[in-house]
Order: structure tokens, then C-alpha cells, then sequence
């Protein structure tokens, strides 16, 4: 999306064919204390996924191992990218609000902001009471469900413990580029030797 508008079949390869995921654009958090402005409450808050986008496969991993299906809704977006983006044809499990009944994903993000520029993608952390997307980076929303939700989460289960912190940081960082990242720089290369390397 460009100044608010949609433009179908983003590229994000560079000149030699490699697949460069563009950042997030939405980082805000929720806090348990609602501090950040965003406080961790009950039915405030609105997941959009794909099953079959690793990125957003995750957020709904955490929310299910933390017991948080009550707590956080969501709306789980057909299994195939279309031209118009990500096609929501299933409804949410919220009741109906301007932000939850979507048809596309791009809606969202212009209603968060209309003069959006940057990557439409699951997953997105929507708040209801302040109708805007906190956060887009699906290692961020983990980290909230994690530990920002853990007083409304119903599975006592601890994903990030304390004494165990940097060393769950410094793995994810060195597995994201030929994990993570690495079936989208094979998938999307348009170069043979951009592809070679990614696998």
C-alpha cells in the first residue's frame, strides 16, 4: 500500500532478484498495566491471521497455548492471497464492528490510517476501543499474549521465562533469516541465483 492505496502484487525483491521483507510499520504494545496506552483487557482485542502464513501461524500458537481464545478474537483470512490482499470470508469470532466485519485486510489498515504506506500482511493485533492496529510483528504480539495477557490467560504456561530470556532472543534472531525468513527469500526470488541461495 501506497499513500493509502492498494497496489496488488507488491514486489519486495531487490534489483538482483532477492526476496527483502519490508519492516512492520505498527509497533505499538499492549501492556498489563496499560501503560503504553493499550491495556491488556478482555474482548478488546482483535487477531487477523492466515493458517498458512508461518508470521501469523504463530500468534495463533501462542493464543491457543495461553488459553486466550476467550480473551482475544479473531478473524482467520481465506487460505489463498488475492489481488485485493487478504480476503476474510469467514465471520470473525467478534461481534460485529466497523473494524472486525472486513472483507479484505487493506480495510483495516486504512482504518488505522488512511494514508498507510507499507506491507499489508497477517498477523495484526487490532484494538477495538481505540480502533487502530497496535502491532503488526508477529514476534512482538507473541511476546504480549505471552507475558502483557498472562493474568487473563486460563493455561498456566510461561513461553518467555525470566532466566531463560536472552537465550530464547538470541535463538530466535539466529534462526530467523534461514528459517523464518528463509521459505519467503526461496519463494519469492526472481533470480536463479537469489533462489541458490536461499535454499
Amino acid at each position: 500500500m501506497v499513500e493509502g492505496q492498494w497496489i496488488a502484487n507488491w514486489n519486495e525483491s531487490n534489483s538482483s532478484g532477492k526476496f527483502e521483507r519490508m519492516p512492520t510499520t505498527f509497533r505499538d504494545r499492549v501492556t498489563a498495566d496499560g501503560s503504553s496506552g493499550f491495556k491488556a483487557e478482555a474482548g478488546r482485542y482483535h487477531l487477523y491471521v492466515s493458517l498458512g502464513c508461518p508470521w501469523a501461524h504463530r500468534t495463533l500458537i501462542t493464543r491457543e497455548l495461553k488459553g486466550l481464545n476467550e480473551v482475544i478474537s479473531v478473524s482467520i483470512a481465506d487460505a489463498v492471497l488475492g489481488d485485493k490482499g487478504w480476503r476474510f470470508s469467514i465471520p470473525p469470532e467478534a461481534p460485529d464492528s466497523s473494524a472486525t466485519c472486513v472483507l479484505y485486510l487493506p480495510e483495516v489498515y486504512l482504518k488505522a490510517d488512511p494514508k498507510c504506506t507499507g506491507r499489508v500482511t497477517v498477523p495484526v493485533l487490532w484494538d477495538e476501543q481505540t480502533q487502530t492496529i497496535v502491532n503488526n510483528e508477529s514476534r512482538e504480539i507473541m511476546r504480549m499474549l505471552d507475558v502483557e495477557f498472562a493474568e487473563l490467560a486460563t493455561q498456566n504456561v510461561d513461553l518467555y521465562p525470566y532466566d531463560l530470556q536472552q537465550i530464547v532472543d538470541e535463538t530466535i534472531d539466529k534462526i530467523y533469516l534461514p528459517i523464518n525468513a528463509g521459505v519467503y527469500r526461496a519463494g519469492f526470488a526472481t533470480s536463479q541465483a537469489a533462489y541458490e541461495e536461499a535454499v
